[in-house]
């Protein structure tokens, strides 16, 4: 919400345009559901927090280091131990005031509530988030994200953070994504351990042809079947109760059910025709797609099932663990290299029909859970012919495909693999996967218009200032919020970059990451000779320092050429 609130500021500090004043269109009647919940929760939070006024500073000693991390704290850690350090000063006063007595108030109700064993989680409110941007004709296709009060938010985060600890030891190692599990370096199993082990294996078969299946479904979420899913959850409170007498597990058990029972797909989802609904969001001829064409495969008849989970709830992704770590169970070859993050699964093997027969143990295990795997596509379905020449477009467009060998292109293998983000090739080189390249291109783009789009009309700071605005939002996004004092140290923030740690310097990741430097710097550039100075006076215009946004805040610089450094 802060994050929000100050790339909203930012714009209205830029412009005097009404459109742009989040002051006066905050308090403007809320046209939808989402914009009713944002403003009862942001008056809540006020009531129960002190005003950014009133946070303590930190002493300059403790604002250098982590206490975790040996690196200068982030300016969001900054925030928060701020914030933390003036609730406790308010609890050694006599007179305290009255946001933190509500505080206690709340907390406490959150305590109370979280141990009632008939606590009832209450329906999400659903949020239509557009998968491509707004069409004016044509359907729009949306995804149906849950957003929960914030009693239930918090009851339902704890219950997952326990239970998450509580049932890991039942998951298996092929299982990577919403785990507590901790890997060699002692941090939490995610995205990049897959890369890590996938170069592993390959280098262990450095010398054998290897063979890969992968595998993506239809509406994950949306199609988990709550009979299924709730079997399979007290099969794991079963195996709980036997290895751990002493526990008592009602109350998480209540809730999680209760949080089954608060939302279904199939019943709660807003239709098509909703034409209310769609008009409060502004989004013309809105839809939530589902899997109607496929539904026969595992139903004759939905009317008495509940299907599908609540996408942004805290218990998704739990579940999706306990659902999914069936399909897990039947891959037993230890031969070969199976990973699932999620709902996406690869299969590595250096055996054809060893990969074969997983690849079909793990779709029958899929259809058994009521789930909709895309076909997968043969080797022969993955090429074509396109003007008398082969061309592999098939392979980047299919969902799931194989098995299928991995290697080099003139044997008629296909040099690259896709995951979590990353593509590998046959040598063991690693680049950027292409829709999460061409994401971060877009994103840049969508920044940079924003402003632009601000300054049109009524435009009140000077041209340095709005470019200065452009370009700062450009770094914190890819790099993440630096300095000229701290760009070695800080390597934590929530930032595209550190969504790419394990890629290796070679030819194609210098290309793609160049490329996002090169687009940033024309896109700044570009800004800087449009925008004219407003034909208006300032008062006061301090000399501006300039300042070089190149080798500290690049991309090249933050994510490889450190990493050339620290390797020696």
């Amino acid at each position: 919400m802060a994050k929000t609130k100050s790339k909203k500021h930012l714009l209205h500090l830029l412009t005097s345009n009404v459109k742009y004043n989040y002051h006066l269109n905050s308090l403007k009647k809320p046209t939808n559901e989402f914009e009713e919940y944002n403003f009862e929760l942001t008056q809540f939070l006020s009531s129960i927090l002190p005003g950014r006024k009133k946070w303590v500073r930190l002493g300059s000693a403790s604002r250098m280091k982590s206490k975790i991390r040996n690196e200068k704290l982030t300016s969001n850690d900054v925030n928060f131990y701020s914030l933390l350090k003036t609730i406790k000063l308010q609890e050694g006063k006599e007179v305290k005031e009255q946001w933190y007595l509500d505080l206690q108030i709340f907390i406490n109700e959150i305590i109370r509530e979280s141990s009632n064993q008939h606590y009832l989680v209450k329906t999400p409110l659903i949020f239509p988030k557009l998968k491509e941007k707004l069409k004016k004709e044509g359907v729009n296709e949306c995804r149906p994200i849950c957003i929960f009060n914030l009693k239930d938010r918090i009851i339902l985060s704890i219950t997952n953070k326990f239970l998450t600890r509580l049932f890991d030891d039942y998951f298996q190692d092929s299982s990577y994504a919403f785990r507590s599990k901790k890997n060699d370096n002692n941090k939490i199993l995610s995205h990049h351990d897959c890369i890590i082990d996938i170069l592993k294996f390959r280098n262990k078969h450095i010398d054998k042809e290897l063979y890969v299946a992968e595998c993506d479904m239809k509406k994950f979420y949306d199609t988990v079947n709550h009979k299924i899913a709730e079997s399979l959850f007290e099969e794991l409170i079963s195996k709980v109760n036997k290895d751990f007498p002493e526990l008592n597990v009602e109350v998480p058990k209540f809730i999680f059910k209760s949080y089954l029972r608060s939302f279904a797909f199939n019943i709660n989802i807003p239709k098509s025709d909703d034409s209310e609904y769609w008009k409060s969001y502004k989004i013309i001829n809105g839809e939530f797609s589902w899997i109607e064409s496929s539904i026969s495969e595992h139903y004759t008849d939905i009317s008495n099932e509940r299907i599908g989970v609540p996408q942004g709830g805290a218990l998704s992704g739990l579940i999706a663990n306990i659902y999914l770590n069936q399909a897990d169970l039947t891959i037993t070859d230890k031969n070969i290299l199976y990973q699932r993050f999620c709902d996406d699964m690869i299969i590595i093997s250096d055996n054809l029909e060893n990969c074969t027969k997983a690849k079909n143990l793990y779709e029958e295990a899929l259809m058994n859970l009521k789930l909709f795997p895309h076909k997968f596509k043969n080797e022969s379905e993955l090429m074509t012919i396109w003007d008398d020449k082969l061309t592999y477009k098939p392979f980047w467009n299919g969902k799931s495909k194989g098995p299928y060998k991995w290697g080099k292109l003139e044997e008629k293998s296909f040099p690259w693999i896709g995951f979590v983000g990353y593509e590998i090739n046959y040598k063991g080189k690693i680049r950027v996967r292409k829709k999460s390249f061409e994401k971060e291109l877009q994103k840049q783009k969508t920044i940079v218009k924003e402003i632009k789009n601000a300054i049109q009309v009524n435009m009140r700071k000077p041209k340095g200032t709005a470019t200065e605005s452009a370009i700062n939002r450009l770094i914190g996004m890819s790099v993440g919020r630096i300095g000229l004092d701290n760009f070695e140290e800080v390597s934590t923030d929530l930032c595209w970059k550190n969504g790419f740690r394990e890629l290796t310097i070679n030819e194609h990741s210098t290309r793609q990451i160049k490329q996002l430097d090169r687009n940033r710097n024309k896109l700044y550039y570009k800004l800087l000779k449009e925008i004219e100075e407003p034909e208006i006076e300032f008062k006061e215009v301090e000399d501006r320092q300039v300042i070089k946004y190149n080798k500290p805040f690049s991309y090249y610089y933050q994510i490889l050429e450190r990493q050339r450094k620290a390797n020696g």
